[in-house]
C-alpha cells in the first residue's frame, strides 16, 4: 500500500514538473491536475532506483515516461499554449560588477563561480559555463561582452558546442540583493534585455548569496524561450519553401527534421526534381518560430525570391539554373519543369496536369 501511494504521488509530481517545463508559468499554474485514472493513461512506464522501505514507508527515485501525444491532447483540450522545441546549448557569459569594474575572466569572480555550482537542469534550454581558460581570455574581452559583440560571442559559443550566448550581468545591491541584466544573443536570440532584482542573504559568502540569482536567471531564460516558441492550439499558418537538393541524404535529413518538429502540423511535397523540392508546411505558430525550431536542427529558413528557402546550415546556396524564356533575368531559379519530363517527379495525383508537349 505504501509503495502504491508513493508511486501515485510520484506520478502527480512528475506531471506537474512536466507542465511547468513546457508551459509558461501563468498558464502552467492554471492547468488542472488530471484524475489518477487519466494520469495512469498518460504514463508509458516508470523506473525505480534506490528503493528503500520499512513497515510504514517506501522511498525511491522514480523516472516516469509520459505519452507525448496524450500530454499534447490534454494541453490542447485545455486550450493551454506550450513549447516543445528544445534549444541548442547556450553559453553563459557571467559579468560581475564590483568596485565600479566589470569582471569576466579576472579573479575573483564569484558570479562565475556560482554558475559552476548550477545543478543539472531538465528544461528546454541547456546551459554551458565557460572554463575561463587562456582560449576564453583570448576570444572574448569583457568590453566585447558588455557591448554584445555578436561575432565574438558566436565564435566562442560554437567552440563550446553552443549556438547562442547568454550575457548575464550581476550587480550587488544593498541587503544582499543582486540586480540582473540578461540578454540572449545569437541566431536564436532576441534584442530584448531582461531585468530583475533577486533577494539574497547578507550573512552568506558571495558565492552562496549569488546562488538564487543563478537559478532565477535560468528561469528567466527558460520562460523567454517558451514564450517565443509557443504552440498555440487552434492556430495554424502555412509556409511554402524550396529545398535545394544535392544528394538523397540531404533530402532525407530535411524530411526527418520536419517529421520530428512538434510545431509542424503537417507538410506536403508539391514538386520534387533532381535539384530541389517545393513543399508546403503547416505550422502551429508563425514563420519566425518555424525558423528558430529549424535552427535547433542545423537547418536554415531564408527569404527567397518568392517564398522561403529551406537548407542545411553551411550548405551553399544553389547556383541559378539556366533560365528559359519564361523567366526574368533576375530570378534565382528556373521555371518548374514541364509535367511528365524526366526532370520531374509528380507527388500524388494531378488530374489538372497539362499534356506533355508532343503528345495528344
Amino acid at each position: 500500500m505504501a509503495r502504491d501511494r508513493a508511486i501515485a504521488e510520484g506520478r502527480r509530481k512528475a506531471f506537474r514538473r512536466l507542465i511547468e517545463r513546457v508551459a509558461p508559468l501563468a498558464q502552467a499554474r492554471a492547468v488542472k491536475d488530471p484524475t489518477d485514472a487519466e494520469l495512469q493513461r498518460m504514463v508509458l512506464g516508470f523506473e525505480v532506483a534506490n528503493e528503500r522501505s520499512s513497515a510504514v514507508r517506501w522511498l525511491a527515485d522514480l523516472t516516469i515516461a509520459f505519452d507525448q501525444a496524450a500530454i499534447r491532447n490534454y494541453l490542447r483540450s485545455a486550450g493551454t499554449p506550450y513549447a516543445e522545441t528544445r534549444s541548442l546549448p547556450v553559453l553563459v557569459i557571467p559579468l560581475y560588477v564590483t568596485g565600479g569594474e566589470v569582471v569576466l575572466w579576472k579573479e575573483p569572480n564569484p558570479w562565475r563561480t556560482a554558475w559552476y555550482d548550477l545543478p543539472p537542469q531538465g528544461g528546454l534550454v541547456p546551459f554551458v559555463v565557460p572554463y575561463g581558460d587562456v582560449a576564453d581570455i583570448r576570444d572574448l574581452l569583457p568590453e566585447q561582452a558588455v557591448a554584445g559583440n555578436l561575432a565574438a560571442l558566436t565564435r566562442m559559443a560554437e567552440r563550446y558546442g553552443a549556438r547562442d550566448a547568454v550575457v548575464v550581468k550581476a550587480t550587488p545591491r544593498s541587503g544582499g540583493a543582486t540586480e540582473l541584466s540578461v540578454q540572449r544573443l545569437g541566431p536564436s536570440g532576441t534584442d530584448r534585455t531582461l531585468l530583475e532584482t533577486v533577494a539574497g542573504g547578507e550573512d552568506l559568502d558571495e558565492v552562496k548569496r549569488l546562488a538564487p540569482a543563478v537559478l532565477r536567471t535560468v528561469a528567466m531564460v527558460e520562460e523567454a524561450w517558451k514564450q517565443d516558441n509557443l504552440i498555440r492550439p487552434g492556430f495554424e499558418s502555412r509556409v511554402t519553401a524550396t529545398v535545394p537538393i544535392d544528394s538523397m541524404k540531404r533530402w532525407l535529413t530535411v524530411r526527418e527534421a520536419l517529421d520530428g518538429l512538434s510545431i509542424v502540423a503537417r507538410y506536403q511535397v508539391i514538386l520534387l526534381t533532381r535539384r530541389e523540392a517545393l513543399i508546403d508546411v503547416w505550422i502551429n505558430g508563425e514563420a519566425e518560430q518555424f525558423r528558430v525550431a529549424l535552427a535547433q536542427r542545423d537547418l536554415e529558413l531564408l527569404p527567397g525570391a518568392g517564398d522561403y528557402i529551406l537548407k542545411q546550415r553551411g550548405q551553399s546556396m544553389p547556383e541559378p539554373a539556366p533560365a528559359s524564356g519564361a523567366i526574368g533575368s533576375g530570378a534565382p531559379y528556373s521555371a518548374a519543369p514541364v509535367y511528365g519530363t524526366e526532370e520531374t517527379v509528380i507527388i500524388g495525383p494531378s488530374p489538372s496536369a497539362p499534356p506533355v508537349p508532343g503528345t495528344q
